[in-house]
This record gives structure tokens, sequence and C-alpha cells, in this order.
């Protein structure tokens, strides 16, 4: 009987964990999961969506005026003078007033669905700029990955900056003194 005891009670004692190793368990993870929140930069991950839907929208602006151009042979402010006043942009905000013309024009000929025009807080960031048949849409990229994208080499007017390593954080930059546009062309 004594040995049935004494084997139900040692193993009884040696059940669960003491609290030193739930404490160093805990710190393990914690330290982890630290490091874990430091490589993803959640913030950093924020502008990297953000310029995501920008460059998509932008690109998506420049389609629609394509197909606008092969179905009607001119540019939308060519054919409207609620278009940019009739004439072409010239680093123009897409959010502005002004280019409402051009959204609806492009709605209206079902290039774009209504639905691009109320993204007016990413269409404030889009700058356009425009020709007889030729159209640019660029916008500032704010992640770090954006702003070291190949192609965020731009000025807001859909020129190459120059020198082109001269770039904010681009791919080569020497000092980073200029902000980089991405464009559309």
């Amino acid at each position: 009987m004594k040995r049935i005891f004494c084997v139900l009670r040692a193993s009884s004692s040696s059940r669960g964990f003491t609290l030193i190793e739930l404490l160093v368990v805990i710190g393990i993870l914690g330290i982890l999961a630290a490091a874990l929140i430091a490589t993803i930069d959640p913030f950093e991950q924020l502008k990297k969506a953000n310029d995501a839907n920008v460059k998509n929208t932008a690109v998506e602006f420049v389609d629609a005026n394509i197909r606008y151009f092969t179905t009607h042979n001119q540019m939308a402010w060519s054919a409207d003078t609620t278009c940019s006043g009739g004439t072409s942009p010239t680093a123009a905000n897409l959010g502005l007033a002004a280019q409402t013309g051009c959204l609806t024009d492009l709605v209206n000929d079902g290039e774009i669905k209504a639905a691009f025009t109320t993204a007016t807080g990413i269409l404030s960031s889009i700058i356009i700029t425009g020709g007889t048949n030729s159209v640019t849409a660029c916008f500032l990229p704010t992640s770090k990955s954006g702003q070291r994208d190949q192609n965020a080499r731009y000025t807001a007017s859909g020129t190459l900056a120059a020198p082109a390593n001269s770039c904010l954080g681009g791919v080569g930059a020497t000092t980073g003194a200029t902000a980089c546009y991405w464009c559309s062309l």
C-alpha cells in the first residue's frame, strides 16, 4: 500500500510547470513578438497599401483616357470645355473641380465606373499632365519601397528628374534632395 501511495504522490507532484518556467516561456514569446512587429512595421505596410491603391487608380485613369482617345480620336479635354477648361492639363490635381468634367466624360462614355469619382482622397494625390494625344498621371509615394521604386524618378509633370539618382530614397540616391514622383505614362 505504501508503495502505491508513493508512486501516486511522486507523479502528482511532477504535473504542471513551475512559475519560473512559465515566466521564461512568456519572456521568450514577448521577445519574439517584439521582433516580429519591428520587422513587419505596420505603418510602413499601410503606406505601401495606400501607394498601391493610388498607383492602380492612376493607371486606370491613364488607361481610360487611352481607350477614350481610341474611340473618339481626341482626349477628353479636347472634346469638353468643362474638362480642364478645354485645354491640356499641366500638372493639374485630378481631385480638383476643374477635372470633374474629365471624369464625367469618361464615366458617361463607359471607360470608368461612377464609383471612381468618389475616391476623392486618392484622386487628390494624383497629378495629371496631358497633351493633344497623351496623358500622364503621377503621384508622390509615401512608403519607403515606393520611393525606391525604379519608376519613381519623375517630376510632378512627368518628365525625368535630373539627375535621376538625386531622388529622395531612389535607386542609387546620393543626397535624396529631390522628391520624385511615380508616373504612369
